[in-house]
Formats: structure tokens, C-alpha cells, sequence
């Protein structure tokens, strides 16, 4: 699947969170809930107003917006221009977005706290989520935490595709090498991720108010 394609249509065809594929039943989420959603981050980060926040596959940064409150700063770093462009429109003194691969990209800085949200189902095999978090990790203070968000659980693959209408067509998209909704890891792998890395990393249950709780975890590392 070409994710950058893909993003950068998103980003011509839709705004707000839509842009950012942030729907349920069609519709974008409610503002209130996305709300919440920022201060559970808050929570889950430990965000002070002290902190600089890496935000790493930011988009068009509608998240990173409703986190300034909790911290310092943020920089965001996303591999779509097009998405970069929407973000950088926000115009914020307190923000930065930058063109890059979240496998690869090196900002030469290290950060008190690490996003990556409602992305990680887009690294679609095990070498791929492993370069991530190291780098991830790499652009991270000693003492900081990483927090992983919003990761389809392969656990409850059934629990999303829970109608022959949507087994039907994931299987379309799979003859024709294609799937929305990317990979589905299983906590373990990252776990695995984790120990051969040499790092802790932790699986956390999402809020069951949380929109997509019912088949995607998070996972927190800490350094």
C-alpha cells in the first residue's frame, strides 16, 4: 500500500478530521470527544507545562493543536507535504512541522515526551515498526516517556470486521494489494520490539468511552 499517496489524496479531499481519518460510522468524531482524547494523552504522557512534545506523524496536526495546552511546545513530523502544508497554516509560535519519515527522519534533538498516534497500523511488517520506535526513541530525553497510540489489535481483528459486508471487502483489498487499514499487531510483537531493542515498553488497555477501544491498545515505553 502506498500510505503517502494515499495521505496526500486524503489531504485534497477532506478537512479538520476527516483530513486525518479521525471518522466513526462516516462522521467526523465529535469535538468534545477529541477533547478527551488529548487530555487522556495528557495523562498517559505526563505532559507538564515544562515539556517539549515530539508529535511524530502529526498529519495536519488537528491532535497536536488540542495538546499545546499541556506542554511547552511541540514538533511535528509527518512524511505527507501536502499534510504538513494544512498543519503549518495553524500558524502557532509555540509549533513546528517538518517533512520526514518516521522510520528515518533525524532532527538532531531530543524530546521530553513522543507521540505517535493512530498511525502505527501503517507500518505494515515487523523491520518497519522496529525502526520506528527506535527512532522514536532515539529523538527522546533520558527520563522521558513514548507513548504509541491507537495500535489495531490482532487480538480483536473480528471485533472490526465483525460483518460478512466488511470480510468481503478487506478481502477485495487484499487480492488487490491493498488495505485501509493496514497492519493489525499483536501486543507481543512490540514486546518483542521492545526486549531486542534493549528497552521497557508496556501495553495499556485504551478508556472503554475511547471511540475505537473495542479492537485497538496502546503501549507506552519509557526511557
Amino acid at each position: 500500500m502506498n500510505w503517502k499517496h494515499f495521505w496526500d489524496r486524503q489531504a485534497l479531499a477532506s478537512k479538520g478530521a476527516k483530513q486525518v481519518g479521525r471518522i466513526m460510522v462516516g462522521k467526523e468524531l465529535e469535538p468534545k470527544l477529541m477533547l478527551n482524547i488529548a487530555q487522556q494523552i495528557s495523562e498517559q504522557l505526563q505532559l507538564k507545562e515544562t515539556d517539549r512534545l515530539l508529535d511524530v506523524c502529526c498529519g495536519n496536526a488537528y491532535l497536536s493543536h488540542l495538546l499545546l495546552p499541556y506542554c511547552q511546545s511541540i514538533v511535528g513530523v509527518d512524511f505527507s507535504e501536502k499534510l504538513i502544508a494544512e498543519a503549518q497554516k495553524l500558524g502557532s509560535n509555540r509549533m513546528d512541522f517538518f517533512v520526514g519519515d518516521a522510520r528515518n527522519f533525524c532532527l538532531n534533538q531530543r524530546f521530553d515526551k513522543t507521540l505517535l498516534y493512530f498511525s502505527f497500523q501503517y507500518f505494515e511488517d515487523y523491520k518497519t515498526g522496529k525502526e520506528v520506535i527506535q527512532t522514536l526513541w532515539e529523538h527522546t530525553q533520558l527520563g522521558g516517556q513514548i507513548l504509541i497510540g491507537d495500535i489495531c489489535d490482532k487480538r480483536k481483528f473480528f471485533s472490526y470486521y465483525n460483518s460478512p459486508k466488511k470480510l468481503w471487502n478487506w478481502f477485495k483489498q487484499k487480492l488487490n494489494k491493498r488495505n485501509d487499514m493496514g497492519k493489525f499487531w499483536h501486543p507481543n510483537e512490540l514486546l518483542q520490539i521492545c526486549e531486542e531493542l534493549g528497552i521497557k515498553g508496556k501495553v495499556q488497555a485504551q478508556q472503554t468511552w475511547q471511540p475505537y477501544a473495542h479492537y485497538r491498545f496502546d503501549f507506552l515505553i519509557e526511557k
